[in-house]
């Protein structure tokens, strides 16, 4: 199992104009072709007792309830999977009583792995055989990556996402109480 990046050159520091270029890797998919609902369904049909049809149909109906769930305001937490939530963006307004609906600009569905399926560059994910492999070394023909033993570079900590106060841990086996007024 190989994560296929490219380089990415940019400002150290972006709120500086002034700081260093420095290059960082990013995901690519470039040269994967996305997994699809159908296939899911293939895969997890081959697996389970289930059919193919079924388990298509429940996939397809998980997507609505989730929808309809995350915008009734409530979190969607699946033990062992994580915890699906949604992120509100705005500007932010110095006076909290100023604040209202309307400075909201958009809103997003997150989503936080539970443990037992997050993905790290430490040495637990080395042993299971995940790699990093550099797409300017890939060969443009066939697309199968070039081995590169010397491009195993860790996602710099600006890049690593975390999670504020309220978001939910999904290693919890029990429900988050999450403040209402968020």
């Amino acid at each position: 199992m190989a994560i296929v990046y490219k380089k990415v050159v940019r400002l150290s520091d972006p709120t500086k104009k002034d700081s260093v270029k420095k290059a960082y890797p990013s995901v690519t998919y470039r040269y994967n072709h996305p997994a699809t609902l159908e296939e899911f369904a293939r895969d997890l049909s081959e697996s389970s007792g289930l059919s193919e049809g079924d388990i298509f149909s429940v996939l397809k109906n998980f997507r609505k309830l989730l929808k309809k769930t995350l915008t009734g305001g409530r979190l969607v937490n699946i033990k062992g999977l994580g915890v699906f939530f949604i992120s509100l963006q705005s500007q932010g307004v110095e006076n909290p009583e100023e604040f209202t609906s309307a400075h909201i600009e958009g809103l997003r569905i997150c989503f936080r792995a539970h443990k037992d399926i997050r993905l790290n560059a430490g040495a637990t994910t080395r042993t299971e055989g995940l790699v990093f492999r550099d797409a300017s070394r890939i060969d443009k023909d066939d697309e199968t990556p070039v081995p590169d033993k010397d491009d195993e570079t860790p996602k710099p900590d600006d890049e690593t996402p975390t999670p504020d106060d309220k978001t939910p841990d999904p290693d919890e086996d029990e429900d988050p109480i999450v403040d209402p007024s968020i």
